[in-house]
């Protein structure tokens, strides 16, 4: 200690102040170096991810649009499109769906044709392991889809293409797309192949997908639909037609918009642990303060001034704020590199470039310090600025006004509230760490909920597509194996929203996934979907020109209403529907529904079918799964050209698999706030009982025995506790309703049904009861043993 002796007595206060709490001045520090490391690592994976999914997707020289051509694609089309004023490149490809056999199933497989793997132009991708290129009979295969198709170098596949017979071909390398959405969230295969191993399947060779690339790469969606257009018809004046346009949102990664709303809000969690940590320190420093109030007198009768005195205890927090960044770190940018590497993964990119930007740090030491100290100003600035007579005369005990108005309350309770602003900042700090803990889990209860939706609004096993429509005798064929309940078949065709005298424009990527809007037409009374009806009602029997949109076509359509008319375009036929009702349906892309018998009029499909879902009569996963396996093997016997046989229950694991890494990190942010919490009570409640030490003293003078003290301390933190427990239940309803928004939104263009997790209210309530009654009957116990002498002396 007398190493402090040769500093200003200013200065050798401080250094003594930080010496003799420096078990407090710790755990300090420990809470703001927590919630910085989660801060930092948020803001630098935000940083890295949103740099990296940028560089890998545009790496691939993403086509600006895709124009579907009406005659195949050769040498002088290309030479022609070329050469346009607005275009920088263009390429020929072709996406052909099949279906690859992965042990007793098949899984929809997407077929990338290639021209010339040499001389790969626009969305390109990158070989990784293996041959390259892929000779005659041999196809390359995306390194995410080798878990989905159990494939890989060197093995065989067996593919069965559109119309031709199942064939099989060999596996000869891996590649990596960044352009694609991971194989395994899209419950599909992604292969790479020749035209010549098209024809070897069995399958037409000719290419009919136009890729450009527009000058400048415009970004604006307009400005690319409006030059896309005018290519589209300049062709046409070249004898060229084309009868769709498919545009992906510009420079962004199919998941990109997803990903940095996750990263912001798991940001603003890690903001409002910084928030936490600074109450905390506030919390501890006005404590402080008020025991060394009749200190500051003292300082301020031997001429210390109200700023020097404030001046001392900024550099304190400031110190513990630095001392908390230096901590914090390399934590964090350890953080930030693991959770972007954990996020690239989940996203099937790659992460280039590591390093995380220097603004990143600069916003962590300006955090770290700052904000501590801007909630630590208040107490500090009304403690320094007390006069001589009011520091000297405090005894750490309430005002008479105080008391008066407690007096109603229960002991516990009163005694807590002695101290209002301190009481509040704890109560505030643990509500706020349980409503955040109870909101992650009520959202992954409202997640799951909606989840449940898929199955609950489905009353079937299995939905077939079919390549071409098909008579309904095989409908009937199928309704009579031994395996099936009901079999419905349904008019279906993909679709565009049209306007007259224009192509048709279909905002979605080249895996013809995202974005896409098809027209259902199941029969009005069908059986196997319910949807819940958000406006309108639903198709009847008789309805001629009537359209039911779920809500993901419903947003496409902005600016639609019930009774609205609405152009749709069927693979190139314009048609005009009414709208009579919009429906809430999770789990599919855009549908617009019309009764089979409307469909069959506008198509000219009377009596054929495209689409088949069937209800088997399984009652157990495994019962259902060999169903649809006799299903398949019959459609296979009778050579039907099927497009894609989707379980319900593969529907529900893509739908799962493509947020769980976001409810995980979800509850480990909310586990980061319930410790910062915790910590905040046990520090709150410890001080309460040191500085009422004399206060002990005084009650063990009028006769209370150390049991009853130690009582009456444990009641005090369990008031507090059961205060912040009410709050946080209170706070938790709105924060997680707000979350839902957010996430539903985001994952399925609906917000998530409000799911209140009462297991998760009783757990933040028994956790906050026991740290309540762990941190206060530590210090009570040691206080209570304390003989009158020494608690009466305590200062």
């Amino acid at each position: 200690m007398r190493s402090f002796e040769h500093l200003s007595p200013r200065w050798c206060k401080l250094a003594r102040d930080l010496w003799n709490d420096r078990g407090r001045m710790l755990l300090m520090t420990v809470a703001i170096a927590v919630s910085l490391i989660a801060t930092s690592a948020m803001l630098g994976a935000y940083a890295i991810l949103t740099r990296e999914i940028s560089a890998n997707y545009l790496g691939t020289r993403p086509a600006s649009a895709t124009l579907e051509m009406s005659q195949a694609i050769d040498a002088a089309l290309l030479a022609k499109t070329r050469a346009h004023p607005l275009v920088a490149e263009v390429e020929a490809r072709e996406v052909v769906q099949a279906r690859t056999r992965v042990g007793d199933d098949w899984r929809r497989t997407l077929l990338f044709v290639v021209d010339d793997f040499q001389q790969l132009r626009l969305n390109r991708f990158h070989p990784e392991s293996g041959a390259w290129p892929p000779r005659d009979g041999e196809v390359l295969i995306e390194r995410s889809a080798v878990g989905m198709l159990e494939a890989s170098t060197g093995q065989r596949l067996l593919i069965k293409p559109p119309h031709g017979p199942a064939k099989e071909v060999t596996v000869t390398g891996l590649v990596h797309d960044p352009g694609l959405a991971p194989a395994w969230q899209e419950r599909t295969g992604y292969l790479y192949l020749t035209r010549t191993t098209l024809a070897l399947l069995g399958e037409p060779t000719a290419l009919h997908e136009l890729r450009i690339e527009l000058k400048g790469q415009p970004r604006d969606p307009r400005l690319v639909e409006e030059q896309s257009k005018a290519i589209a018809a300049w062709l046409v004046g070249q004898g060229y037609a084309a009868h769709e346009i498919r545009i992906p949102p510009p420079a962004q990664h199919p998941h990109q918009r997803q990903m940095v709303t996750v990263l912001l809000m798991m940001l603003g969690f890690a903001v409002v642990a910084l928030l936490l940590s600074a109450i905390l320190v506030a919390n501890s420093l006005a404590a402080m303060l008020t025991r060394q109030i009749r200190e500051i007198g003292i300082m301020k009768t031997i001429g210390a001034r109200t700023s020097q005195i404030a001046g001392l205890y900024v550099v304190l927090v400031g110190l513990l704020g630095l001392a908390a960044v230096v901590l914090a770190t390399p934590f964090g940018g350890l953080g930030a590199v693991l959770f972007a590497r954990a996020i690239s993964s989940m996203l099937n990119f790659e992460i280039y470039d590591a390093s995380i930007p220097a603004w990143v740090f600069l916003v962590q030491v300006v955090a770290g310090i700052a904000v501590p100290l801007l909630l630590a100003i208040p107490p500090i600035f009304r403690a320094s600025r007390q006069t001589v007579r009011q520091a000297l005369d405090d005894h750490g005990v309430s005002s008479d006004r105080i008391r008066a108005r407690l007096a109603s309350l229960p002991a516990s309770l009163r005694n807590g509230l002695r101290r209002p602003a301190r009481f509040m900042l704890t109560v505030g700090l643990l509500s706020a760490g349980g409503a955040m803990f109870m909101t992650a889990i009520n959202v992954k209860g409202g997640w799951q909920a909606n989840i449940a939706k898929v199955y609950e609004t489905r009353d079937y096993d299995v939905e077939i597509q079919l390549e071409i429509p098909t008579t309904r005798d095989l409908a009937q064929a199928l309704g009579k194996l031994p395996v099936v309940r009901t079999m419905e078949a349904w008019g279906f065709s993909p679709a565009a929203f049209a306007k007259s005298g224009q192509l048709d424009v279909v905002r979605t990527y080249p895996d013809r996934g995202h974005g896409s809007l098809f027209v259902m037409a199941p029969p009005p009374a069908t059986h196997l979907i319910h949807f819940p009806v958000k406006a309108g009602r639903w198709l009847a029997v008789g309805d001629t020109d009537a359209v039911v949109l779920n809500h993901a076509a419903a947003a496409q359509a902005a600016g639609l209403r019930v009774g609205d008319p609405v152009s749709l375009s069927l693979e190139g036929q314009p048609t005009t529907w009414r709208i009579v009702g919009i429906v809430e349906e999770i789990g599919s892309p855009a549908i617009a529904y019309v009764t089979d018998h409307a469909f069959a009029t506008v198509t000219s499909t009377e009596g054929r079918a495209r689409l088949l879902r069937i209800r088997t009569v399984a009652e157990t996963s495994s019962e259902r799964t060999s169903a649809i396996r006799t299903i398949e093997d019959e459609l296979l016997q009778r050579n039907v050209a099927v497009t894609s046989v989707v379980p319900l229950a593969e529907l529900r694991t893509a739908i799962g698999d493509h947020v769980k890494i976001l409810v995980d990190a979800l509850i480990a942010m909310a586990i980061i706030l319930a410790v910062v919490g915790a910590l905040g009570l046990g520090s709150a409640m410890s001080i309460s009982v040191v500085e009422r030490t004399r206060e002990i003293g005084i009650m063990k003078t009028v006769g209370a025995t150390p049991v009853r003290v130690v009582r009456l301390l444990v009641s005090e933190g369990l008031a507090i506790s059961v205060s912040s427990w009410f709050l946080a239940c209170a706070f938790s309803v709105p924060l997680t309703h707000f979350v839902d928004r957010l996430i539903g939104n985001l994952g399925f263009l609906a917000p998530l049904p409000l799911v209140l997790s009462m297991g998760a209210a009783a757990g933040w309530g028994a956790l906050t009861l026991a740290v309540g009654y762990l941190a206060t009957l530590v210090p009570a116990r040691r206080a209570s043993k304390l003989v009158i002498r020494e608690a009466l002396a305590h200062t």
